[in-house]
């Protein structure tokens, strides 16, 4: 039976955890054997009428016994003492029954070898020391004839001299095994700082591994995004030029077509209005293709400021309710609220009249009959919200945050049956940021929508 084997140190690696288990082993061994001698033993007493004898050594190992039934809930330096002292006291009772002729050397010097391995080097000479004591004390007590010797041994028994040998070897062995125990656990601890050095070694290209493999993963993730956003941006280029070509080819058309034919000769006057209003009209619905191409742009490159007045809400809502009720050509009822005719606020009017108009012209684009209204809903200490309410197709839930996109439509039917670029409300929410506010949009499919443009302002009068 092996005490300490190659797969117990590579389980264990501090000394400490390794003497812990050598421990284990050794007092496991030593009730395995020390069991049947210790009744042994008492059987011997009982033949020789000394069961008090037999009694005693059962008792002086008892100790080992119990610590190994309760092991692990005892300390590792109390397990050691109890299994070296009575080991100790053990030898000490051999030495009385039979002096050096019996198991006591065998016992001391297992001891000794016991005290090397799981106590320090001082401890360990001391045990050493009381070894050699308890020897020659009790070579005096048999030279003196204190102790009396039963058996053929008895005269080498009393022999000083004999004793003297005795004592010596016994010196010697306990220094040999000291010394031979000390070079194996220096051994043993130089492996095991050996083994932690490995160990830190591997950890931490386990840990730069780790951090590597996350790293790429990382990369990997990255390349993915930008290849599907490259994806995204190309299929946006491709359905933007595609709605560009048709919102810049339908009123470029309609100008190229009638410019000729108002150039025909006997052409009647109301003929001649009628083609010059359509040139108009086209020319105006081209001109704001191009003015939306150009906001988006200079809102990408940063290149609008903000420019404050004061003016009138009502006023302004007003001017703006009479501009879209005179447009527009849909049989779509147009209202404004507002409540305070005397609110006036400061903040740039371009932009919120940008805002409004984008919101207003995407209500009327989408409803097909019903209402479009808008206004001032609240106005409070340094901020004013407006809102722009249609009954119009709706807009489901998934797709809300889609629309804000630009060049993006909630789904690709809605440019091919409405017409637009997919800029409107872009060109809303970030004029909105531009003036620090916010703007969110309520709807249901089917039902209609409302949007809310919040804008902090510098007065409220």
């Amino acid at each position: 039976m092996k005490i300490l084997r190659e797969q117990d140190l590579n389980k264990s690696n501090t000394l400490e955890g390794i003497k812990d288990l050598m421990l284990y082993k050794v007092m496991l061994f030593s009730c395995i054997i020390g069991v049947p001698v210790v009744l042994y033993n008492i059987y011997f007493s009982i033949e020789s009428k000394l069961t008090v004898s037999g009694l005693i050594n059962l008792l002086l190992f008892s100790p080992i016994i119990i610590v190994v039934f309760f092991y692990r809930k005892t300390p590792y330096k109390i397990r050691a003492r109890v299994l070296i002292h009575s080991a100790t006291l053990m030898a000490l009772f051999n030495f009385y029954l039979a002096g050096y002729a019996g198991a006591a050397y065998i016992i001391l010097l297992s001891v000794i070898s016991f005290s090397a391995a799981f106590f320090n080097k001082k401890e360990a000479v001391i045990q050493i020391i009381i070894c050699i004591i308890i020897a020659i004390v009790s070579a005096i007590f048999y030279i003196t004839g204190t102790w009396q010797h039963i058996g053929d041994f008895e005269l080498l028994i009393t022999s000083p001299s004999s004793w003297i040998v005795s004592i010596a070897l016994f010196s010697f062995l306990s220094f040999m095994f000291y010394a031979a125990y000390n070079i194996i656990q220096d051994k043993l601890t130089q492996k095991i700082v050996e083994e932690q050095k490995n160990n830190t070694i591997l950890e931490e290209s386990n840990n730069k591994l780790q951090e590597l493999l996350v790293q790429q993963a990382n990369h990997q993730n990255e390349l993915l995004k930008a290849k599907l956003k490259a994806e995204e941006s190309n299929n946006l280029k491709t359905e933007f030029l595609h709605n560009m070509s048709h919102e810049v080819r339908t009123p470029l058309n309609g100008i190229m077509g009638f410019s000729k034919l108002i150039q025909k000769e006997g052409l009647s006057d109301e003929k001649r209005k009628q083609f010059s209003d359509i040139i108009i009209h086209s020319s105006e619905k081209l001109q704001r293709v191009i003015d939306d191409i150009l906001e988006i742009s200079f809102l990408e490159t940063k290149q609008i400021s903000v420019s404050d007045k004061e003016f009138n809400v009502y006023d302004f809502l007003q001017d703006l309710y009479q501009v879209f009720l005179v447009d527009s050509k849909t049989e779509v009822d147009i209202e404004m609220t507002c409540k305070d005719k005397d609110l006036t606020i400061v903040s740039d009017l371009h932009k919120i009249h940008k805002i409004l108009s984008n919101l207003i012209e995407n209500a009327l684009k989408f409803t097909d009959y019903g209402i479009v209204e808008f206004g001032c809903i609240c106005a409070e200490k340094n901020k004013i919200r407006f809102f722009v309410k249609d009954t119009g197709i709706g807009i489901s839930n998934e797709n809300i945050d889609k629309i804000f996109s630009r060049f993006t439509q909630e789904h690709d039917n809605i440019s091919t049956k409405y017409g637009g670029l997919g800029l409107g409300l872009c060109i809303a929410k970030e004029n909105t940021q531009l003036l620090g506010g916010k703007i969110w949009v309520e709807s249901e499919k089917g039902v209609g929508t409302t949007f809310y443009v919040e804008i902090p302002v510098k007065a409220l009068a």
